[in-house]
């Protein structure tokens, strides 16, 4: 009986261990949730965090692609987010189980209100935020005191 209780609670403090290490389960349980953590995660520069809530119906991002390119990814994403205030609009429905919402961010005296996509995972159930509309927050990511558009950063090599 001893050996067994002994047994049953290694197995435990085990499986207790994994899930430390792994860490929260990427995704969210709503819509609207993947895309408040990820602003969250963006507004702070957590990369680690936004590429925990970015990816499609298949997976994740981050289990798609390399590191330095996920990395690259949300890195220019997180310049492109970094807000003051951010609004989530309603869910709308989109094409092929997407949902849609508009978000009004603000930073300083800048707006816009750019449309983000966000998917239920096939396999978890969890919503990741699939895309958005990274043009509507140009002028978030310029060098500061400069208005030039060109020293935005863009997607685009």
């Amino acid at each position: 009986m001893k050996r067994t209780l002994t047994f049953v609670l290694m197995l435990l403090a085990v499986a207790g261990c994994r899930r430390a290490v792994g860490g929260p389960e990427p995704g969210a349980a709503a819509s609207q949730v993947a895309i408040q953590n990820f602003l969250n995660a963006a507004k702070g520069g957590d990369i680690q965090a936004m590429s925990a809530m970015f990816g499609n119906e298949v997976s994740p991002l981050r289990e798609r692609a390399g590191r330095e390119e996920v990395e690259r990814r949300m890195l220019i994403m997180a310049c492109h987010l970094k807000h003051d205030t951010a609004r989530i609009g309603a869910a709308q429905p989109g094409q092929n189980g997407r949902t849609t919402h508009r978000v009004e961010l603000t930073q300083g005296t800048k707006s816009a209100s750019p449309q983000f996509t966000t998917i239920r995972n096939t396999r978890t159930g969890r919503w990741f935020v699939e895309e958005f509309d990274l043009p509507a927050v140009r002028e978030f990511c310029t060098a500061p005191g400069t208005p030039d558009e060109s020293q935005s950063l863009t997607l685009a090599h």
